[in-house]
């Protein structure tokens, strides 16, 4: 959750930048906006990831409430969906999809709501670099 915070704080700076340099008015309402989506997507791709590893998850089953519940389950998972190399990718997909399409959902709103620009896909970034410069460049002291 506190790299989903970082790159929540990110997003509002970016949001602002982008409606103070753009001048599109209610900066903040935009920051506010965006946050919201951000952490309703997040929340939605969070129960996105359960319902899929509940679904091809075989390691519970109707015995599971009478064997003795968790102490007594067997762990080993050899046939489940996150089992060898493959459970792996897809252990780590399920871990970045809740940061990801929040931002690119973001991305896609700022470029086609707040811009009012056609989609594209290098468009999505734009004024990235131009942040990270600036929040780099805040760190700098005149001598």
């Amino acid at each position: 959750m506190t790299i989903g915070g970082i790159i929540a704080i990110f997003i509002a700076i970016w949001i602002y930048r982008t409606a103070q340099e753009n001048k599109t008015g209610n900066g903040l309402y935009w920051v506010v906006g965006s946050f919201i989506v951000f952490l309703v997507v997040q929340f939605i791709m969070i129960k996105f990831n359960m319902v899929i590893i509940e679904t091809f998850d075989t390691d519970i089953n109707s015995d599971y409430d009478t064997a003795g519940g968790l102490n007594n389950r067997d762990n080993s998972d050899t046939a489940g969906l996150q089992s060898g190399a493959g459970g792996t990718m897809i252990g780590i997909i399920f871990e970045l999809l809740p940061w990801v399409v929040p931002f690119f959902v973001i991305a896609i709103v700022r470029q086609l709501f707040m811009l009012k620009q056609s989609f594209s896909f290098m468009g999505l970034f734009g004024g990235l670099k131009e942040m990270f410069s600036g929040i780099k460049d805040s760190f700098k002291t005149s001598a």
